[in-house]
């Protein structure tokens, strides 16, 4: 889980060094503390091999071929592929009411590899959806440097369709980030794996190395030790 308020990151309080730290050892005891950690880690390992291996067999089924607004007109969904027959959709929130992109789903694309090369050689598109008219997400790649493919779902029902927008019984929207993968075969899209909330941080390499260090994401679902910095998530 990420932080919805990236300026949060840079606040004072975040800069400065915490009081609290982990008790000092010496040479052997750290060895061993770590050898017992790392074999905690190769097991998590281990486990997500398998869950990798079972999502590799999930079924995939079709896909309305949708009829998005990109920045130069209309454009399919099959044409997101260009010349791949993979395509990694990251679900971007921006309602159509609203004059900015979700601060935390920004905060994810910055987190996108700088060469996107290293992506789109092993043959998997990238491209971003969001229900807001393209000229918001114009306006909103423009100002934050993006060189994405960004495409408006705000004339079709792809974002009801599979969940991003959800209504309640009082008739009001809220909407999930999340990325979608599609196989494109024989012409045909097809939806493989969908992934929304936490499922949303296995490529997000910021998170990943935040977790790493002594005071993890400092952010107050997290169980730390006692007297360690925790700051709200969504503050």
């Amino acid at each position: 889980m990420t932080s919805n308020d990236p300026e949060r990151i840079a606040s004072a309080p975040k800069l400065n060094q915490p009081a609290a730290a982990p008790p000092v050892v010496g040479r052997n005891a750290f060895d061993a503390a770590l050898a017992q950690q790392v074999a905690r880690e190769k097991e998590v390992t281990r486990h997500n091999d398998r869950v990798s291996a079972e999502r590799r067999r999930l079924p995939m089924m079709e896909v309305e071929n949708y009829a998005f607004e990109g920045p130069d007109g209309p454009i399919r969904l099959t044409e997101l592929f260009g010349e791949h027959y993979l395509l990694l959709v990251q679900n971007v929130m921006f309602g159509p009411d609203w004059e900015q992109g979700c601060p935390s789903c920004t905060w994810a694309v910055d987190n996108l590899p700088a060469n996107m090369g290293r992506v789109t050689e092993n043959g998997i598109a990238f491209a971003m959806i969001s229900q807001a008219p393209i000229e918001k997400l114009e306006a909103w790649r423009t100002r934050n440097g993006w060189p994405h493919l960004w495409v408006s779902s705000h004339e079709t029902s792809y974002h009801y369709d599979w969940g991003w927008t959800r209504t309640n019984d009082q008739g009001e929207e809220w909407q999930l980030p999340g990325y979608s993968y599609y196989l494109l075969k024989d012409g045909v899209p097809y939806l493989t794996y969908m992934t929304t909330a936490r499922g949303t941080e296995a490529i997000l390499p910021t998170a990943h190395i935040m977790d790493r260090t002594v005071y993890g994401r400092q952010q107050d679902w997290e169980n730390s030790p006692e007297d360690w910095p925790q700051y709200p998530t969504y503050g």
